[in-house]
């Protein structure tokens, strides 16, 4: 991330706001919360709302649409989309001050200001906090509409609502956080909040709880009227856990670890401060949250352990701002543990990359004896294919491991992650308004289509490793059997979904845990049922809004000695601040193998 040690000026937007500040270079961050430094419980509190309120203006409701030009704009190297509305309900692509709501019926008709905190929570207003940027969003009218006052939360089971996008309405799930919470322990269960609640994509998870907690922080306000009860307290307390109930922390703290601090928040904190004129804490110091409502609730915060985004080693979408300590994984974080020995005994795995475990560990490549001794390494390149001999740079050589036997054959597994760019979301779409790039040869029927046997639906050409989920609506056709939806990719079946006989139109959902990879098209057929058919109404897929994790294994040979390799041991594969690094029997080191701690 590139760091720019410049002072911007702020744009002065129309009235009724006139407010001058300056955008915080990246190297004065820490300076600029210094007053939190060895506070803990109340006093930390009192010291974050003090800087999260710290040269607050007041856009007013009419000024928040300019302000969204500096603060929710797509980023320039956007394809099709540079400079428009950056809106976290859909992909819809609105030019700023344009298609502003008013009226609504279908999704991407126009956008309006959405105030993730209910205003009814805290009272109706659109002044004070009811124009506060940092929890009011530019939003699809008709997603947000769904919306409505509902409380954030994930939905169980079949949705009553899903956008184009994947947001979510339903009835909500309890709450686990693999982590302890000031409320409870590691892997508890928080129950739901009463009734429906609205889910957004993963993708903006984050960046809701940390506006929450911004907002919380900067106003200290009572938002408990209506639904608001489930969520907030209406004093900020410890006793209290800082104004959230139990349920409040847990999905909070989730959304907020699962989802980190991307590059599109830093920059919107940076545009805030230009245009509102305050920041962020949880956006800057983003492990400053576990102070408060997290791990380490209650204990002394020295903010020399934290990270801040701005700093040089922060990655984007990765880093969750610790520097240094025991760093557990983070959703699809490359961490893994491996087991490995020689002469003979067997190579172990656990703890694959989330999603994408193999069943079985490949085979003895058939050049390699059969008595071969066994080690495991990796490289910082990927491995494209299986080959006949090791990589030349096999990082295996640490400080101080006891040297292996020369001139014998090793059998060597490669545990080797494959991680591709985070990219936007992409959604292709093939309903009744939607069937660009799509190929229907299914019988039309009212407001759905028929998908007899030797008929067929097929995709646009999407990547297959970019494969995040795909999102039907269908019925059986007649009848009092179940039908099934066959879904292929070029190489073969990814899946069979079931619609359950008799029942009305209904949404299912299959989430991609395949090793797949490649160009392809994907085809939906059905030769199942009584009437040999089935009833499509809408077909989602979406790809692309995740980075890729999974591991791939290659076999080799090396007939030559490949010394200071250690005999039977442990070691686990970290990512921390986004640096790659090996630890090994509680020691760490760098993947060339230099000790560091």
């Amino acid at each position: 991330m590139k760091k720019h040690f410049i002072t911007f000026l702020v744009l002065i937007l129309a009235a009724p706001w006139l407010f001058a500040g300056t955008v915080t270079p990246a190297a004065d961050i820490p300076a600029y919360y210094t007053s939190l430094n060895n506070k803990s419980a109340a006093n930390l509190w009192t010291a974050v709302s003090s800087v999260a309120a710290k040269n607050r203006g007041n856009l007013g409701y009419d000024g928040l649409y300019n302000a969204y030009i500096k603060t929710d704009s797509y980023p320039a190297d956007s394809v099709g989309k540079a400079g428009m509305v950056w809106d976290m309900y859909s992909e819809c692509g609105y030019e700023h001050n344009q298609r502003k709501c008013g009226s609504y019926s279908n999704e991407c008709d126009c956008y309006n200001r959405e105030h993730s905190i209910p205003k009814s929570w805290f009272g109706g207003s659109t002044s004070g906090i009811g124009c506060d940027i940092f929890h009011v969003v530019p939003t699809d009218g008709k997603v947000n509409g769904m919306r409505s006052a509902y409380v954030y939360g994930e939905v169980k089971g079949n949705p009553e609502y899903t956008s184009y996008s994947g947001h979510k309405k339903g009835t909500g799930a309890a709450i686990i956080n693999a982590r302890k919470t000031i409320c409870a322990e590691a892997g508890s269960t928080t129950p739901c909040s009463a009734g429906t609640v609205f889910e957004p994509v993963d993708q903006y998870k984050g960046d809701f709880a940390r506006g929450y907690m911004g907002v919380m922080a900067s106003w200290n306000k009572d938002m408990t009227k209506a639904e608001g009860s489930n969520f907030f307290q209406s004093s900020y307390s410890a006793s209290t856990n800082y104004g959230l109930t139990a349920y409040g922390v847990a999905l909070l703290m989730k959304w907020h670890r699962e989802d980190p601090v991307s590059q599109k928040e830093i920059d919107r904190n940076n545009g805030i401060q230009e245009t509102q004129g305050n920041r962020n804490p949880f956006i800057d110091y983003p492990y400053l949250a576990e102070y408060i409502w997290g791990e380490h609730a209650g204990e002394t915060v020295d903010m020399s352990l934290l990270m801040s985004s701005s700093d040089i080693d922060f990655v984007p979408g990765v880093s969750d701002g610790r520097r240094g300590g025991d760093v557990p994984p983070l959703p699809g974080e490359t961490k893994y543990g491996v087991t490995w020995s020689v002469n003979g005994e067997e190579l172990q795995t656990d703890s694959v990359m989330e999603g994408r475990k193999p069943t079985e560990m490949p085979a003895t490549p058939t050049s390699c004896s059969s008595e071969s001794n066994v080690f495991v390494g990796w490289t910082d390149e990927p491995i494209e294919v299986v080959q006949d001999e090791a990589p030349a740079v096999l990082y295996t050589k640490l400080t101080d491991f006891p040297a292996m036997m020369e001139d014998v054959t090793y059998y060597a597994v490669f545990a080797q992650p494959v991680m591709s760019e985070v990219s936007l979301p992409t959604t292709y779409i093939f309903d009744a308004d939607h069937q660009d790039g799509w190929t229907n040869t299914a019988t039309a029927k009212g407001s759905y289509w028929l998908l007899e046997t030797g008929k067929y639906i097929i995709s646009p050409e999407i990547d297959l490793a970019q494969l995040d989920s795909i999102i039907v609506k269908m019925r059986t056709y007649g009848g009092t059997q179940n039908d099934q939806l066959d879904i292929y990719e070029q190489d073969g079946k990814l899946t069979t979904i079931t619609a359950t006989a008799g029942s009305p139109m209904t949404e299912y959902t299959w989430m991609n845990n395949l090793y797949i990879a490649g160009i392809s098209t994907i085809t939906f057929a059905s030769d199942y049922g009584q009437n040999k058919g089935i009833g499509i109404q809408s077909i989602i897929i979406k790809a692309g809004s995740v980075s890729e994790v999974y591991v791939r294994y290659i076999t080799s040979c090396q007939t030559s000695a490949i010394e200071n390799t250690q005999i039977s041991t442990n070691y686990e594969k970290i990512l921390r601040d986004g640096r790659l690094l090996i630890r090994i029997n509680g020691e760490i080191y760098s993947i060339t193998g230099q000790k560091i701690e």
